[in-house]
């Protein structure tokens, strides 16, 4: 009896064991996929452009112009003491005047283009070509041969179209001017313009 017994018991069913493996469709993401280029790079365009705050640029700029009392303050004009003098002065007042010194730049560029018809003309025409080309964009985007093209490639065959009148009218000169001008007032200004608040930029040295 106690043979039967336990032969009824080794003939018993057995369950196997559940597989702790599942399968996995082809293509299906998984949490250890690693991410794909293009997401990597949407994710790295996405936080530089965070990074780019044009209203932090502004605010920075905005705090770093000096009164123009003090840049044009004729009392302060002097010569330096020796030449390693003048380098330590010229350092400090381009750091000092940064943007003083931008806005003589942007006025000597617009004083150049407006004495320049040509110039202005053509520049002019840019423009409207470009304000065209968006208030076409927002009807349709253009299309050449089944293929849309992008907004900034179509601003960017109207500046190519414009760059042989540009130079025609003599645009290349124009810029050189406005670097020669700009660099000629810039080194002049910050050479004789006394260091202002030297001993907070830690430098020290004899003025004649």
């Amino acid at each position: 009896m106690s043979d039967m017994s336990a032969t009824k018991q080794l003939t018993g069913d057995i369950v196997p064991p559940s597989s702790q493996h599942t399968e996995v469709p082809l293509g299906t993401p998984t949490d250890n996929n690693i991410s794909s280029p293009n997401n990597n790079m949407s994710t790295w365009a996405l936080t530089n452009l965070q990074k780019l705050n044009v209203n932090d640029l502004y605010t920075r700029q905005r705090q770093s112009l000096r009164p123009w009392m003090e840049f044009f303050n004729t009392n302060q004009f002097k010569l330096p003491a020796n030449v390693k003098a003048g380098a330590h002065r010229l350092v400090l007042n381009v750091e000092h005047f940064q943007t003083n010194y931008f806005i003589v730049i942007v006025i000597l560029s617009i004083y150049c283009i407006i004495t320049t018809p040509a110039l202005l003309f053509v520049l002019l025409a840019t423009g409207a070509g470009c304000y065209l080309v968006s208030l076409k964009n927002r009807e349709s985007q253009l299309t050449v041969m089944g293929r849309q093209i992008a907004l900034t490639h179509q601003y960017l065959a109207v500046f190519c179209l414009c760059i042989p009148l540009l130079l025609m009218v003599g645009a290349g000169s124009a810029i050189f001017w406005i670097l020669g001008a700009s660099v000629f007032i810039i080194i002049l200004h910050a050479l004789f313009h006394q260091t202002p608040n030297q001993e907070a930029f830690g430098v020290q040295m004899e003025e004649a």
